[in-house]
């Protein structure tokens, strides 16, 4: 509100762009996701696990229109703000290349050293999942301002060491971040609800 009692509609975009994010429901459902890949994984029916995302998107979508939207109400963003989403998928987009390009270097500097040995007695290939997942969780932190979601990636990584080192099924790399995804999400959305009860 306006020093006029006018509302002040910039200030009222930003809260709503920043409750899209904060209301712990893309956490939840982010968790959820990985949860169900990492079960599905470890119970031999991976096959199924590339439709956790597809099931959940809509009910992500579906929670906001009844949980969150009557509670903030409906925004049509602005074009800046809408281009400025566009510029950071294309930086993105970049970053991702980039990420490739120094892996492949990395690959053939590790082949040039004579350090294969030791690679191909670790099972890196069961690290790998979770370590590349780390990667976009990076970028929605960046993206969207949610320093929560370092937290999700450096957890990624780190649950894919013990993985490596043991041997294990890649899908125990995912558990403990669903997990942890999903008891921050339903903080979040807790507090959400007590700040808007209705």
């Amino acid at each position: 509100m306006t020093a006029t009692g006018i509302p002040d509609l910039e200030r009222l975009e930003q809260d709503v762009y920043e409750s899209t994010w904060s209301d712990g429901l893309l956490d939840i459902c982010t968790g959820l996701a990985l949860l169900t890949i990492g079960i599905l994984w470890v119970t031999g029916l991976s096959t199924y696990s590339a439709f956790a995302p597809a099931v959940l998107i809509p009910i992500w979508v579906s929670a906001r229109k009844r949980i969150i939207e009557p509670r903030t109400g409906v925004v049509q963003f602005s074009a800046e703000r809408v281009g400025k989403e566009r510029t950071h998928l294309f930086g993105f987009f970049l970053l991702g290349v980039a990420f490739l390009v120094c892996g492949i270097a990395g690959y053939f500097v590790v082949v040039r050293d004579g350090s294969l040995d030791l690679l191909q007695q670790l099972n890196i290939a069961a690290g790998l999942p979770a370590a590349l997942l780390s990667i976009p969780a990076v970028l929605v932190a960046i993206s969207l301002g949610l320093p929560r979601f370092f937290l999700y990636a450096a957890l990624l990584v780190v649950a894919a060491v013990p993985v490596v080192l043991q041997d294990l099924h890649p899908g125990w790399a995912f558990i403990p971040c669903g997990a942890l995804s999903v008891v921050v999400g339903s903080v979040l959305l807790a507090k959400f609800l007590k700040r808007h009860p209705s």
